[in-house]
């Protein structure tokens, strides 16, 4: 029986964690700004624990709309993270 060759390796692909690209955004269940706001806030602090927001944008691709936060850990470290925001993008919390 002839020697078999061992498989060749196939590389990796980083997997890409949630928050973390575009393609990976989270996406916002919110019906207007003040509620979305609110739950990236609550989503980094129960993914990451304690923060710091030290920077933010917007971002589009493919007609969709994006929040961009930069954050800074309890750690120091810092970290980038986006937010999918096309439902409620532009709308404002109706007041009673």
């Amino acid at each position: 029986m002839p020697a078999q060759s061992p498989p060749s390796a196939t590389p990796a692909v980083p997997l890409i964690a949630e928050g973390e690209s575009l393609e990976a955004a989270v996406l916002v269940p919110a019906d207007n700004e003040e509620d979305g706001i609110a739950y990236e806030n609550d989503w980094i602090w129960r993914h990451y624990g304690r923060f710091r927001r030290r920077s933010g944008g917007l971002a589009s691709q493919a007609g969709r709309r994006y929040d961009v936060i930069k954050v800074e850990l309890s750690d120091h470290t810092e970290r980038t993270l986006y937010f999918d925001i096309i439902d409620f993008y532009g709308r404002e919390k109706k007041r009673q």
